[in-house]
């Protein structure tokens, strides 16, 4: 568990940060919760006991939950996953004899954010295979390593003091410009990265800097503050996002971006001499980006991608009835329908997050009942539970 201590560490500075409402008190902008405390949950709530985490922990009758390469897992995803796996999950606890514990909806905030936070951070690199690559991308041409190599560049074992890919997208943005010019100077092309060779590079400057006194470390990337800078270092000339900005470059709310922060570091990478050159096309002034600031721009990146868009009402009142919610729960004011549940509109503010947390905690109880009235648990699929969720909403009883 050595790993994910650390990683849960580091992460306290630059990753998730605890509910944030953005843009002055704009609740349809929220980032997740603390993943930090999600961590400690997936501990104390027995997850561990079913499911690993990139190898790490005895659990082996889950999927590895850091291993399951979804690209794009907003909330409602996450719910639809739990929930549809739920009579599957509590059938193992049994067998296995695994205390079945209760969750609040604030617990469960933190869960989400945590199974979020998970999916875009790294596993560690391979400093052996960092090494091969900075030969096989020509980087020793211009950097040298320990002193021997090129002298173009800096001496990359200086780089060792930066743990997070954040940093390294960040100083790769300054130098691109005069990288470039450099490489074609020597008829080089430009080296192209994939995630995994960030992670294998930073590795092995790692291993090769020796004891490290003072690691460099970032604040929580906010995604606030990302949404700003967005705008104020020209991203939004260039790429569209939120419904928002042109639409030269791909729309950030409708591409699948890389998986990782590492991924998202090599893609800057890749695509710097296009973005260099159509910058200059459009007179676009280039922006240094201090590392906070790219840290709060690529944290409100993955925020966006994390929320859905607005449920359908309609369409949510056909599912519930489809999925026959109904025999069991009253909705609405008068109330109608079930009687054996409480009347769901009456919750108190109603989310993605605290349905799910009610499922959880009624679910056993639930699936007793269905089996009495001899029909099975259901199954969602796509937009289902946002879809319920607003229309719950749109006839909560104050």
């Amino acid at each position: 568990m050595s790993f994910l201590l650390l990683f849960l560490f580091c992460g306290e500075f630059f990753f998730i940060p605890t509910v944030v409402n953005a843009v002055e008190r704009d609740v349809s902008f929220v980032f997740p919760d603390d993943a930090g405390r999600g961590w400690k949950l997936f501990l104390s709530k027995n997850c561990i006991h079913c499911h690993a985490i990139w190898g790490q922990g005895d659990g082996t009758i889950g999927p590895d939950l850091g291993r399951i390469h979804i690209s794009l897992l907003s909330e409602g995803q996450l719910a639809t996953n739990i929930v549809n796996h739920l009579p599957t999950m509590w059938e193992k606890m049994q067998e296995e004899s695994i205390r079945y514990e209760k969750i609040n909806k604030k617990e469960m905030g933190n869960l989400f954010s945590f199974l979020y936070f998970i999916r875009y951070v790294d596993e560690p690199g391979d400093p052996v295979q960092g090494k091969a690559l900075l030969t096989a991308r020509n980087c020793t041409t211009c950097h040298s390593i320990l002193g021997k190599g090129g002298s173009i560049g800096p001496d990359l074992t200086r780089w060792g003091v930066y743990i997070n890919p954040i940093v390294w997208a960040q100083k790769m943005w300054v130098h691109a410009p005069r990288m470039e010019e450099e490489m074609r100077k020597k008829n080089l092309p430009w080296p192209i990265l994939n995630a995994k060779d960030m992670v294998n590079l930073v590795a092995y400057i790692q291993s090769i800097s020796g004891k490290i006194q003072e690691e460099y470390h970032l604040e929580p990337g906010a995604p606030v503050e990302g949404r700003k800078l967005f705008k104020t270092k020209a991203c939004i000339e260039c790429h569209a996002i939120e419904g928002k900005g042109k639409h030269v470059g791909p729309d950030f709310g409708k591409i699948k971006f890389p998986r990782t922060l590492a991924g998202m570091a090599a893609l800057m990478w890749n695509h710097s001499p296009e973005m260099m050159k159509m910058m200059k096309i459009r007179r676009i002034p280039r922006k240094d980006i201090r590392p906070q600031e790219m840290a709060d721009i690529i944290a409100y990146l993955f925020a966006v991608r994390y929320f859905d868009p607005p449920g359908n009402p309609s369409r949510g009142e056909k599912v519930f009835e489809e999925k026959n919610c109904v025999i069991c729960h009253t909705v609405g004011a008068g109330g109608r329908a079930g009687t054996i549940g409480p009347n769901l509109a009456r919750l108190p503010k109603i989310s993605v997050i605290s349905l799910t947390q009610s499922i959880w905690n009624h679910g056993p109880q639930m699936m007793k009942k269905m089996r009495d009235y001899g029909f099975s648990w259901p199954v969602l699929h796509g937009t289902d539970i946002n879809d319920i969720v607003a229309y719950l909403q749109s006839v909560h009883v104050r």
